[in-house]
Formats: structure tokens, C-alpha cells, sequence
């Protein structure tokens, strides 16, 4: 249940006040981390597209145009004997390389078997998930930031309205002690002591002015909005956990970062494995039609053939052996990095727990003297009635209030705060 000291803020219509998941949907939409990590995401998807393309066929075609210097011609009349000639009819020589001809050809080469390929891909496709839950952490990372600014705006601005009041009080002070001291009533010390404290004021409410300036201009930086668009404060949000040891098991089972790592891991030991498979042969199957106008002894101006290729390369100058040192210690680093963050998540809920913990406390304590607060400003009123106590000292007592009232605001942002990261350290922000 929310207490009495936040009824101005929920009495708040809907309509005139921005809610904080407007403010997310404001920042996903344009923010630069978000886009950044959204390229990351498409580079990783053309990596698995270039790693399909090692067993996916190919298509090639290729064409030529030649210019030769001179005309070969194979004419067998001058091979005959003249004395033999006459038993022979005249024949046209053979053209065995034109002057000039075109020919064109059209391939489809497919791999029927490479080492590595099939390692490759899968850690490509295991890339493209890492990439994907890499983006919904960044999202989590910039709903947190949004959710402070948002709610830096609503106690900023609260502030300010406390610190007005105040310096208003303050006037009013300084006005009555003036009085008092020209008719004697006072020292002149409670003169000097009433500028004091306008004085005091006036720097709180510069300060508290700033801070509303600068809150105000984050939450536009971050989502685009108008400086002055209104905010209010949001519902408690409930945690689905029932304990800390409930919130710990939830992340490790669901946090983006961990899935993420894990991902990465088993990429890096399929990319082990297709160096350890590059020492095997590959084979190919080339299946290809050409055409050609320089037939030589041919009539037929197209043909086909089907090749099988295979290629053992035994040596390379130890480029293999590098290769599979690297993508071993790749492997063991990310398996490194995955259990790095199984453990700093562990160390973030605990931390996030304890500070929610914390906050739930310290809101329950501010509530209490919000409620003396009111009770205190009550008898005040009841004393001015009576004629017991001054009208400063009512306002003395409204200005206590307020104060109170502000210092609940501020506890009741640390604790939903405090909830909201929770929330994302188990990934459910």
C-alpha cells in the first residue's frame, strides 16, 4: 500500500503525465547504444551467412572475348605429295585458332566435403544468439539509466517546490523579526539571524534548481522528450522472487549476459574444432557447359563436363598449428569469461538484494516521521487556534512536513530503484 505522502503524486491524471515505460519505449527507439548494438547484430548474421556459403553451391559464370595476332589454320593439301594431289579432292583448311571468337561458360561448383565448414557455421549461428541476447542486456543497461533519470525528474522537481515554500516561510520570518526588533520585542541579533536564514534558502533553492535543470536535461537527452514534459511518480513494482536465493537461480537460468557468454563459449570450442578438422582434405564437384566459337576439330560450339576436385594441402609453414593454438586459448577464454559472469551476477543480485532490503527499511522508518510530521503540524494549527502558538511556528511545523515528505519521496526512489535493479541483474527488466 502506498502511503498517504505520495497521493499527489498518483492523484496525477494519466493523460497529462509521461509513465516511465513511455520513457523506454521513447529511448529504445532512438538511442545510440541500442543502434550500436543492433549493427553488432547484423555483422553477426553476415558471418553466418559467409559461414553457409561454405556448403551452400555456387554458381559462376565467366565469359572471354579473344583477339589473336594472326589466324592459325591447319590446311592437310600441303601435307600430300604433289605427285600424289591429284587422288584427292581440294578440302577448306581446318580453322585451329580463330583471329577473333567469343565463348562464355556457366559452372555450379559444390563442396561435398569440408572439415570445417560444418564447425564454423554452427559457431557462426551461435554468434548471431550471443548477439541477439547481447542486445536485450544493452536494452536492460538503458531501460536502468532511464528509470534514475526518470525518476531524478520527479524528486528534482519536488525539491524545487519544497525549497520555494521554504524561502517563502523564510520572507515571512525575516519580515516579522524585522518588526519585532524596531518594536523591541527582539535583539538584533533575531534580525541578522532571519537574513541568515533567507540567505540559506535562497542557495538551497538555486541548488535544488540546478539539480532539476540537469535531471530534466538527462531525461530529454535520453528519450527526446520536451524539457518540461510532466513525469510522475510510477506504481511500486511487486518482485517475483521470494528470496535472495530465489533471485540468484532465476539469473543464472535467465540472464541475458550469462546466455549470451555461454553462447560464445560453445562458438569458440566449435571454432576449435574446425581448426583441428582443417588438416583434412576437401572435395569439390564442379558440374560446367561452355560455348565457344573457336571449335578447332569440333563442329559442336557447347559442352559439358563433371569434375570432382580434391585438394590435401599436407604443409602449410605451420599456419595450421597457429591457428589451432589460438583457437584453443579462444576456447579456454570463453569459458573463462562465462563462469566471470555466472560469478559477478551471483555478487550484483546479492548487492541488489541487500540494497532493496535496505531501502524497504529505511522507507518504513521516513513513513513514521511523516506521519509524526503531520501529527506535529495538526497541533500546531490547533495551538495558532487557540492563541497558544504563533503563525511561524504553524508554518514551522507545515515547512517540517514537506521536508518529511520530500525525504520519503527520496526513500521511496532508492527502494524502487533498488527493485528496478534487481530486476536487471536477473534479467527480467
Amino acid at each position: 500500500m502506498f502511503p498517504m505522502v505520495f497521493s499527489l503524486f498518483l492523484s496525477l491524471p494519466a493523460a497529462s503525465a509521461a509513465t516511465l515505460e513511455e520513457a523506454w519505449a521513447a529511448a529504445e527507439g532512438g538511442g545510440t547504444e541500442l543502434r550500436i548494438v543492433r549493427e553488432q547484430r547484423v555483422q553477426a548474421e553476415t558471418v553466418k551467412v559467409q559461414a553457409w556459403s561454405l556448403l551452400s553451391p555456387k554458381l559462376v559464370l565467366g565469359g572471354t572475348y579473344t583477339i589473336n595476332e594472326y589466324e592459325i589454320a591447319l590446311d592437310f593439301a600441303e601435307m600430300i605429295p604433289e605427285e600424289f594431289q591429284s587422288f584427292f579432292e581440294d578440302g577448306e583448311p581446318i580453322v585451329v585458332n580463330k583471329k577473333e571468337y567469343l565463348a562464355w561458360n556457366a559452372s555450379v561448383i559444390q563442396p561435398l566435403f569440408s572439415g570445417q565448414a560444418l564447425p564454423l557455421f554452427s559457431a557462426a549461428t551461435l554468434a548471431v544468439k550471443a548477439s541477439r541476447l547481447d542486445e536485450s542486456a544493452q536494452r536492460t543497461t538503458v531501460r536502468s539509466g532511464i528509470a534514475q533519470a526518470y525518476y531524478g525528474v520527479v524528486v528534482a522537481r519536488e525539491a524545487v517546490d519544497l525549497a520555494e515554500r521554504a524561502l517563502l516561510h523564510a520572507k515571512k520570518h525575516e519580515a516579522l523579526a524585522i518588526q519585532q526588533v524596531d518594536v523591541g520585542l527582539a535583539p538584533p541579533t533575531a534580525k541578522l539571524q532571519a537574513e541568515i536564514g533567507v540567505s540559506r534558502t535562497e542557495r538551497s533553492l538555486a541548488a535544488a534548481r540546478q539539480g532539476k535543470g540537469a535531471a530534466e536535461e538527462a531525461l530529454a537527452r535520453l528519450t527526446g522528450w520536451p524539457i518540461d514534459t510532466p513525469v510522475a511518480l510510477p506504481e511500486e513494482r511487486a518482485l517475483p522472487y521470494a528470496d535472495r536465493d530465489a533471485a540468484e537461480a532465476r539469473a543464472q537460468g535467465h540472464r541475458p549476459e550469462i546466455l549470451s557468454a555461454e553462447h560464445m563459449a560453445r562458438a569458440a570450442k566449435y571454432g576449435r574444432t574446425a581448426a583441428n578438422l582443417a588438416w583434412l582434405p576437401t572435395l569439390d564437384g564442379r558440374f560446367t557447359w561452355s560455348y565457344t566459337e573457336n571449335t578447332g576439330f569440333s563442329d559442336d560450339k557447347d559442352m559439358w563436363q563433371v569434375v570432382f576436385m580434391a585438394d590435401w594441402v599436407l604443409w602449410d609453414g605451420g599456419a595450421r598449428i597457429a591457428q589451432q593454438q589460438k583457437r584453443a586459448s579462444e576456447a579456454r577464454m570463453a569459458g573463462l569469461a562465462a563462469e566471470r559472469v555466472r560469478e559477478t551476477t551471483n555478487e550484483a543480485v546479492r548487492g541488489a538484494w541487500g540494497t532493496y532490503e535496505s531501502a524497504r527499511v529505511a522507507l518504513g522508518s521516513v513513513e513514521r516521521e511523516v506521519e509524526l510530521s503531520r501529527e506535529n503540524l495538526r497541533l500546531a494549527e490547533v495551538g495558532f487556534a487557540s492563541g497558544s502558538l504563533s503563525f511561524l511556528e504553524v508554518e514551522d511545523a507545515r515547512v517540517g512536513l514537506l521536508s518529511a515528505e520530500l525525504g520519503a519521496l527520496q526513500e521511496r526512489t532508492k527502494r524502487d530503484l533498488a527493485a528496478l535493479t534487481l530486476l536487471a541483474a536477473t534479467g527480467d527488466l
